[in-house]
């Protein structure tokens, strides 16, 4: 029987899941635990950017509210997705770290700095955010006008590769050029400093700066 979230929350939230052809156990247990009160797509076998705005389209077509991205490489908190929606914020997403350079770092930004000093359990305000544990509200989706339409990129678009044909500061990866262009059009971006992610990889932070093996816990 479907509990009292199921009931109240379901068909909601699109989650949109970036991946790539296998996944760990560890990150197939956090999966498993976690609360969806929505439909769930896979996405492989695409770039990011287009895979993320092919998301934004079924969002918008299927009449969803929200729309959540997960990577398969993050591991959220089994209710992230609910407490995301309570904020009832555009954009807002939880806190992962880097496993690059510079390693254990929050991936999130301000003034061109990774922020590395944030007040805890706390809704903070960034300029730039990963794409990990991402909520976007739909009306988001709607207002914005594509970024480039001339390369058929709307929310998402990745410009990594564009150094000398774009502004500096704007040749970023998908993820960051969607928080740029919000912001743009006076959207903020939100991080909730309470949901902590892990981020699988060959190890994970612990969240104090160190690195310790990465372990799948089931819960029984």
């Amino acid at each position: 029987m479907a509990g009292s979230w199921e009931i109240r929350e379901q068909n909601r939230v699109l989650m949109a899941i970036l991946h790539v052809d296998t996944t760990t156990i560890a990150w197939s247990f956090g999966f498993r635990n976690l609360i969806v009160p929505g439909p769930i797509v896979p996405l492989a076998g695409m770039p990011f950017d287009h895979a993320r705005n092919v998301a934004c389209k079924m969002a918008i077509q299927n009449g969803l509210e929200w729309l959540f991205f997960l990577d398969s490489d993050v591991v959220p908190p089994s209710d992230a997705v609910i407490r995301l929606m309570a904020h009832g914020k555009p954009i807002v997403s939880g806190m992962y770290r880097r496993r690059s350079p510079p390693v254990s770092v929050p991936v999130m930004l301000r003034g061109g700095q990774w922020i590395t000093q944030f007040p805890p359990n706390q809704l903070i305000e960034v300029d730039l955010v990963g794409a990990g544990c991402l909520l976007v509200h739909r009306t988001v989706l709607e207002k914005l006008p594509p970024q480039r339409p001339e390369a058929g990129k709307h929310w998402f678009d990745w410009r990594v590769d564009c150094q000398g044909l774009l502004p500096p500061g704007e040749c970023l990866s998908e993820d960051f050029t969607f928080n740029l262009w919000a912001r743009k059009h006076g959207y903020k971006v939100l991080v909730d400093t309470s949901i902590r992610c892990r981020h699988i990889g060959f190890g994970e932070a612990d969240g104090d700066g160190n690195w310790k093996p990465c372990e799948a816990i089931p819960v029984t």
